[in-house]
């Protein structure tokens, strides 16, 4: 069976546009040039319990990946065990990953949901009211932030991302160093 000239096109197109998507979402990571204070977190820790963090007090000198998200999330679904690679990647340049949860449902059952979907070595916070979300002015979810040791938030990402890729953890680092 011959291929036509213009389907074989259209596949080399497919296959370029494919192969470059996670070099257009490296590019999107970039820096925000007007850093805005990452506000006081008042949130649920995972006993339901509230909780209230403050960069440089609760939030040690280290930076911070964020990622807000909720169980009805299909692309949360799909993003969480990257952030959970991406978090075994780079501890060892004292960054941290954490998720917040947007989501109304019981916490122990976002709890076996984050379990079930390779997220348990994610250290999960939730805000049910979506105060922060709010307070941020994010527009959907996944959204990840990305939060200096300052407590200043550099760079943010609005949907999925493959988190554990060697060139997304390589931007993430040049934002710091």
């Amino acid at each position: 069976m011959l291929i036509s000239n213009f389907n074989k096109k259209i596949i080399i197109i497919l296959f370029l546009t494919i192969l470059s998507g996670n070099t257009y979402a490296v590019e999107y990571l970039d820096e925000i040039s007007d850093k805005i204070k990452f506000p006081t977190l008042k949130v649920l820790d995972n006993k339901e319990m509230p909780l209230i963090l403050k960069f440089n007090q609760d939030l040690k000198k280290k930076g911070y990946v964020i990622n807000f998200w909720a169980t009805w999330c299909v692309p949360c679904k799909e993003e969480l065990p990257d952030l959970s690679l991406l978090k075994s990647k780079i501890k060892k340049h004292n960054i941290d990953v954490f998720t917040i949860s947007i989501d109304k449902k019981d916490i122990k059952d976002q709890l076996k949901f984050l379990s079930n979907n390779g997220a348990s070595n994610l250290e999960q916070f939730f805000d049910k009211e979506m105060k922060i979300f709010k307070a941020l002015k994010l527009r959907g979810i996944p959204t990840t932030i990305i939060v200096n040791q300052n407590g200043f938030i550099i760079s943010k990402h609005e949907g999925i991302l493959k988190w554990g890729e060697d060139a997304i953890i390589n931007k993430i680092k040049s934002l710091f160093y």
